[in-house]
């Protein structure tokens, strides 16, 4: 199965003090048992988060992590990303980030139907299986 994984689960899977940290654990399995993927804007708010609320040894772990693990979509190759990714965000009405918004669109494009996120507007998005 292949399954997208969010920033959310990511950094909350990483910071001990997340409020979601415990119920992130418990997805470790999926993570380890399939194809998992996540784009660079994902990436960019996993380590600026980590950085910001732990420190920037445990973005570096957190950075080597997702790039053993994952694999990393340049969602800069997809036509008019930018483009598609506001007119997503203009129809969610702000309720979902830009960078949420840009995971709808790359897993359009991929043809990735199932998300692992403790983001719960994203079941509003359609053709996204959302997991948590």
């Amino acid at each position: 199965m292949k399954i997208f994984v969010d920033s959310s689960f990511l950094i909350a899977l990483v910071n001990e003090n997340d409020s979601l940290h415990e119920k992130s654990l418990e997805y470790i399995d999926l993570i380890e048992k399939n194809d998992c993927y996540i784009s660079n804007l994902v990436i960019n708010e996993v380590i600026t988060v980590i950085g910001n609320k732990i420190d920037l040894e445990t973005a570096i772990s957190a950075f080597d992590l997702i790039n053993d693990i994952f694999h990393i979509i340049n969602e800069y190759e997809i036509k008019d990303f930018n483009s598609t990714t506001m007119l997503i965000y203009e129809k969610h009405g702000t309720k979902l980030s830009f960078t949420d918004c840009s995971i709808i669109v790359d897993m359009h494009y991929h043809k990735i139907e199932n998300l692992l996120s403790f983001d719960k507007e994203f079941k509003k998005a359609e053709g996204i299986n959302l997991i948590f």
